[in-house]
């Protein structure tokens, strides 16, 4: 009978040991082969590192779809985003959006629809007419850079093995599912995709106690105009809990479902209560994932350096990662979502 090998480590040990391995080899290839040979329950560290420094053929990367990318999928790149759809809204919520290639036509249906009718013996087919338009994906790129002290840089330390894979996953994850529920970001052609909100319905939060509380994720409910058969609430924690604790037997199944329907609790959520049916949902994602270290680098310390830069540049604080004992990991998704109806979403912020 055949055996399969099983690794008894942490999910996410081999991309934790590969951020790190390029970081102690500070950017050297050669020195990242000599280092990752001490993982040696590990081996998919040496094997991308090997394809990554072939001196016949150009550098293969973790997204090259020919190279190293079909060994990172299921290797440290397929850890990663496994560690990524683990922790963030947009991981758990990508099976039930309808995956569409990048830049391809989609048609979406604008009219009422085609129906039938009953036809008597010898009389006429009724014919029903519809209308059709286009939704294209284009592809965006998602980049956040984590910054962490060279002391993290133990290898072989489950501690700080374990502290580099979180820190560097929750910052990803964090930024994508922000952007992607944050109803203030907007559209920008070439750069960001509009948050699923930006332009959805939505509702005004009326009280903390349990009859505005039902009356409002009723008004919710009632603002959603598509089928319906993907909705999915997402809220923060102690959202949940306290719509719980004030909504008594109406909420009696959470933190699983509200309503019947099932919910999302993250802490990545803004502050506000989200109903999306992911079903009207369109999403494109290579599966690929770029990652890249370095300390030798001068960077703004602040989430949104454009607008510092554009604020007053001159005085823009630029921090030696190498000065200041740092080292810096740069991670790097391209994926897209658009919501293809008005009325596949709605939210309501809230203060509880």
């Amino acid at each position: 009978m055949p055996h399969r090998v099983v690794s008894c480590l942490p999910v996410g040990t081999a991309f934790s040991r590969y951020v790190m391995t390029l970081g102690a080899a500070r950017g050297d290839a050669m020195s990242a082969i000599v280092i990752a040979e001490r993982f040696k329950d590990s081996p998919q560290i040496s094997a991308t590192l090997d394809l990554q420094t072939k001196a016949a053929v150009s550098a293969g990367t973790t997204t090259d779809a020919t190279f190293a990318g079909p060994l990172a999928t299921y290797g440290v790149a397929g850890e990663a985003l496994a560690l990524l759809r683990g922790t963030s809204i947009l991981g758990a919520l990508e099976n039930k959006f309808r995956r569409v290639p990048f830049r391809t036509t989609v048609p979406r249906e604008t009219g009422t629809g085609t129906g039938g009718a009953w036809v008597g013996e010898g009389l006429i087919t009724p014919v029903a007419a519809t209308a059709y338009g286009t939704l294209s994906q284009e592809v965006y790129k998602a980049q956040k850079i984590v910054v962490l002290s060279r002391e993290l840089l133990k290898l072989g330390n489950p501690d700080a093995e374990r502290t580099v894979r979180e820190t560097v996953t929750a910052g990803v994850g964090a930024f994508i599912d922000s952007q992607m529920l944050t109803s203030t970001v907007i559209l920008t052609a070439g750069v960001r995709p509009a948050a699923l909100t930006n332009g959805a319905t939505q509702i005004t939060s009326t009280g903390t106690t349990a009859a505005p509380i039902n009356s409002d994720l009723a008004l919710m409910l009632g603002a959603i105009s598509t089928s319906g058969a993907a909705l999915t609430w997402v809220m923060r924690p102690l959202t949940a809990a306290r719509i719980a604790s004030a909504g008594g037997a109406a909420a009696a199944d959470l933190p699983r479902t509200l309503f019947g329907l099932p919910v999302v609790i993250s802490a990545n959520s803004p502050q506000q209560i989200t109903l999306i049916d992911a079903a009207h949902v369109l999403y494109s994602d290579e599966g690929g994932i770029d990652i890249s270290t370095s300390e030798q680098a001068a960077i703004i310390m602040d989430s949104d350096p454009d607008a510092v830069v554009q604020a007053n540049a001159a005085a823009a604080v630029h921090k030696s990662l190498f000065q200041n004992n740092l080292w810096g990991v740069r991670v790097t998704r391209w994926l897209a979502y658009l919501r293809a109806e008005t009325g596949a979403v709605a939210f309501m912020t809230v203060t509880y």
